[in-house]
């Protein structure tokens, strides 16, 4: 099978193909017009009204998008996935108002995604290089979570209103995910994207919030499940709870007044298991429940009942098992509602926020003999150069 080449521009990461494989002249000339041509149609797809990679991307981009399958190894076992009707997304029938960093419709919060060519291809060389320094120690798991404007939003409604914000699906699924293979062969994508898009009528996202619920890191749980070839645990098998009135971070942004209050659920997972954290003040805490009662919760702390919210280092245990078995996960706020899931297959669950942690991932992996490392984080995170930063220090 000829390989596949991907281009990007000068300050990112480039792999070239042999000048033995390049066409003879003219027909090289013709090629790279060709090509030219391509690149141009692909940047113009990429972006919409004022947005995306369109001002300072001379790259090319993957042809296609890969499909949630495709981070699959040839022969590797996977759960056979239930059969169900994709659901449609719903239009609002509101123009949506315009906050300057989100905008509001309806009563739902949405944040705006600005794609960074240059950031995009540092987080890139950060995941790559991640993957190769794990090589032969630990499998490395990519996972990019979308937010929920793209998710929810139908296409035909953001470029009516000519909504300023990059295509989140392009951006993770045809130019981060397969840049990140590319160089390194160590590192297995999950794709969610279309798990989360074929399930938008369901509760996947916050309303006053950028996470999304636990019942959307739950479809992002199965596709890494299905990633690494294991049966996942079935939703309605987990003890749920529900919390009314929960008012998010963006609601102080927006205005609570604009928002409708969200309902809080949470799927408590099954066996002995506990939880314990240190804090960035260096306070250690044990003997903590994964998901917390949150009966005596403020509306705004509800989500502090996942995995004790954001900790810089976290241990997740589960009794009930007892093979040893471990993994890390490198995560910002979304892996807090993703993580309690992974207590039903691993005895222990190492945690680390990029964002406050100061140790050496690789390092943690092999001192606890962790089989697998995941970077779990949101698609806002690509073009963060503060993000890229924090996680390139890990590795």
């Amino acid at each position: 099978m000829e390989r596949e080449y991907i281009y990007r521009s000068s300050k990112g990461p480039v792999r070239k193909p042999s000048r033995h494989n390049r066409p003879p002249w003219p027909l090289w000339t013709l090629t790279g017009l060709v090509v030219l041509a391509i690149v141009i149609l692909l940047v113009v797809l990429f972006t919409r009204k004022g947005s995306g990679p369109s001002e300072e991307d001379s790259s090319q981009l993957p042809a296609a998008a890969r499909s949630s399958s495709a981070s699959f190894s040839e022969g590797e076992p996977t759960p056979s996935p239930t059969p169900f009707t994709p659901a449609q997304q719903t239009a609002p029938d509101a123009a949506p108002e315009d906050l300057g960093g989100l905008m509001v419709v309806e009563g739902a919060a949405y944040e705006y995604f600005s794609f960074s060519t240059e950031t995009a291809n540092s987080y890139i060389s950060a995941v790559a290089a991640a993957g190769d320094a794990l090589s032969g120690k630990a499998q490395l798991y990519h996972l990019v979570a979308p937010s929920s404007m793209d998710v929810l939003l139908p296409e035909s409604y953001l470029s009516e209103h000519q909504i300023d914000s990059a295509d989140q699906r392009k951006a993770i699924e045809t130019y981060i995910y397969p840049s990140v293979t590319s160089m390194s062969s160590s590192v297995k994508t999950v794709s969610v994207f279309d798990a989360l898009l074929q399930r938008c009528d369901q509760y996947l996202y916050f309303r006053t919030d950028h996470t999304w619920t636990q019942r959307g890191a739950y479809y992002a749980y199965v596709e890494f499940c299905r990633a690494k070839g294991i049966e996942p645990v079935q939703l309605d098998q987990l003890e749920k709870k529900e919390y009314e009135g929960f008012m998010g971070g963006l609601s102080a942004q927006a205005g609570e007044d604009r928002l409708t209050a969200d309902t809080v659920e949470a799927f408590l997972p099954a066996g002995n298991t506990s939880l314990s954290f240190t804090t960035s003040e260096g306070d250690t805490n044990d003997g903590w429940q994964v998901i917390s009662d949150g009966s005596d919760y403020s509306s705004s702390l509800l989500y502090l009942i996942f995995a004790a919210g954001d900790q810089p280092y976290k241990v997740l245990e589960n009794q009930d098992i007892t093979d040893g078995s471990a993994c890390v996960v490198v995560q910002d706020s979304y892996g807090n509602f993703f993580i309690p899931f992974l207590t039903q297959h691993y005895q222990h669950v190492y945690v680390v926020d990029y964002r406050y942690y100061e140790g050496s991932v690789p390092q943690l992996a092999s001192d606890k003999g962790a089989s697998d490392v995941i970077i779990l984080n949101q698609v806002m995170a690509v073009s963060s150069e503060d993000a890229v930063s924090s996680l390139q220090d890990l590795f």
